[in-house]
Parts: C-alpha cells; sequence; structure tokens
C-alpha cells in the first residue's frame, strides 16, 4: 500500500465504493422482490381461506336441499304438480354440486401434476348439445336461449374430458352471468388443424382492468356482501390451465355493458389415435 499513488488509492477507494454502492442496490431490489412475493403469499392466503369458506357452503346448502326436498317426496304429501317442481330443483342442485366438485377433482390433479392428456376423436357438436341438455334447467329457469353456430359434425382429436370440463365451465358461466331471457351463443369452426370455440353471453360485461383477474384461482369479482353469483373462482382458472396443457389459448373480449366471449383455440396434436369418445366420457374402439 506504501508503494500506491494518491491517485491509485483514490481509484481503489472509488471502486470499492461503487461495489458497496451496486451491492446495496442489489439489495434492495432483492429486499423489494421478497415484499412483494410476501405480498402474493398473504393475497394467496387470503384467498384459499375465502375459497375454502366458500366451498363448504357451495357443497353443504345443496346437499341440505336435496335432504329437505327429497324427504318432501318420501312423506307422500307431495301432489304431482309439486312433485314435478321438487324433482327440477334437485336435478339443478345436484347438476350444481357434481359440477362443483369435478372442478375441485380436476384442480387437484392440475396441481399435483397429475392431468395428462389422453387423446381421441369426438364429435364436437355432439358434446356441445350434450352440455346444452344438461344446462336446460338452469337456463330456462332464467328464459336463456342456448344457440350455437357452426357445421353440423365434424371429428377433432383432443382430450375428451378435458375439453368437456373447459366448455362446461365457459358455457355455466355464460348462463350465470345473462340477464333474464338474454341469450348465450356458441361458435364452433376447424382450420388448418386447429379447434375455435368461441362463448358469448349478453351480460354486463367485464371491465378492462379486471380481464387478467378472472382467470386467477379462487378469484371472483364480486365477493362478500355483493356475491350474487354462485361459484368459488376455479372453473376460468381451470379452463385456461387445460387449454395451456393442450398447447391451446383463451381468450376474453369484453367491456362494461357489452357482454362476454370467451375463445378457445386448441391445436389438432399430431398423434394416431383410434379411439372414439361420445360426450366426453364414453369411448369406443373405432
Amino acid at each position: 500500500m506504501h508503494d500506491l499513488s494518491d491517485q491509485q488509492l483514490i481509484e481503489i477507494l472509488r471502486e470499492r465504493f461503487e461495489m458497496n454502492r451496486k451491492a446495496l442496490y442489489d439489495l434492495q431490489g432483492a429486499t423489494r422482490q421478497l415484499e412483494k412475493t410476501n405480498r402474493k403469499l398473504q393475497e394467496s392466503e387470503a384467498l384459499k381461506s375465502h375459497f375454502l369458506a366458500n366451498i363448504r357452503n357451495e357443497i353443504n346448502n345443496p346437499l341440505t336441499a336435496i335432504l329437505g326436498w327429497a324427504r318432501q317426496l318420501g312423506s307422500g304429501e307431495a301432489d304431482g304438480q309439486k312433485v314435478s317442481a321438487i324433482a327440477r330443483m334437485i336435478h339443478d342442485e345436484a347438476f350444481n354440486l357434481d359440477f362443483q366438485l369435478q372442478n375441485i377433482f380436476i384442480a387437484a390433479e392440475l396441481e399435483a401434476g397429475e392431468a395428462v392428456p389422453s387423446y381421441a376423436s369426438l364429435e364436437v357438436d355432439r358434446m356441445i348439445e350434450s352440455i346444452f341438455d344438461s344446462l336446460q334447467e338452469q337456463a330456462g329457469g332464467k328464459g336463456v336461449c342456448l344457440k350455437r353456430i357452426g357445421p353440423e359434425s365434424f371429428l377433432f382429436k383432443t382430450d375428451a374430458r378435458m375439453l368437456h370440463a373447459m366448455l362446461i365451465n365457459l358455457l355455466v358461466n355464460a348462463v350465470e352471468y345473462s340477464p333474464e331471457g338474454g341469450e348465450v351463443g356458441v361458435t364452433v369452426s376447424s382450420a388448418e388443424g386447429r379447434l375455435k370455440v368461441a362463448v358469448e353471453n349478453s351480460g354486463s360485461g367485464i371491465a378492462p382492468e379486471c380481464r387478467d383477474l378472472v382467470f386467477d384461482r379462487f378469484r371472483q369479482l364480486d365477493t362478500g356482501m355483493t356475491k350474487s353469483h354462485r361459484g368459488h373462482g376455479l372453473g376460468l382458472s381451470i379452463t385456461k390451465a387445460l387449454t395451456e396443457l393442450l398447447g391451446g389459448t383463451i381468450t376474453l373480449s369484453s367491456g362494461k355493458g357489452e357482454g362476454c366471449t370467451f375463445t378457445l383455440s386448441l391445436p389438432e396434436p399430431e398423434v394416431d389415435v383410434d379411439v372414439l369418445a361420445e360426450d366426453g366420457n364414453l369411448f369406443l374402439f373405432t
């Protein structure tokens, strides 16, 4: 050190100050990132807690209703007209309960990394018509018209169970958020090895700043005392995850007061299949 000139000492000190300044800057950046991660973890825990409380009601309420109505039927006190009304209500609650549970099972598979595509050929129009049939009670109760636009029949290779889960989530949401007497349209097309399905409703729409939030897990735009729709915030996150798992994309087009259009685009895998899937769950060897 005694052999260094004053200028060299100044340069060494400047380098050390610069290194310390850079280290401090990096430390501040790491601290900001940790704080951001911590906030996200806290938010995630809060959403999970809300989800658990919500799903308890989503399961308990339909079960309680089904048990009560079944008891009325078993008592023999209901007349013919009342029996029909009770049967419709039981069907509606049982369908909703099954729908919610299926979403939970799929979400658990995705979380565990156990969701693996199993490809088969399927008739997309038949699958959509089958979903329409299952939604007749829900749509009819609101006077919502279900309409499909596209080819009458064509085969497409994909995972039938995953496609069924995506479509039924989009359609249940579309009916749920449509106004009384509204319309839900499904437009289907297939070209150049891709399937395109657009699900449109005539609801109140989604503001631009909220469009990304609807795909977050456990997220719903109306919560707490303002919550006016059933569900627990899994449907669209599952739909997006399954779409990406199959190599596709999902987009949302909407504006406040303009309704919503969710568009699925899926590639057809370059694999040979000898299985025909019907309605997403029945497989026949061709």
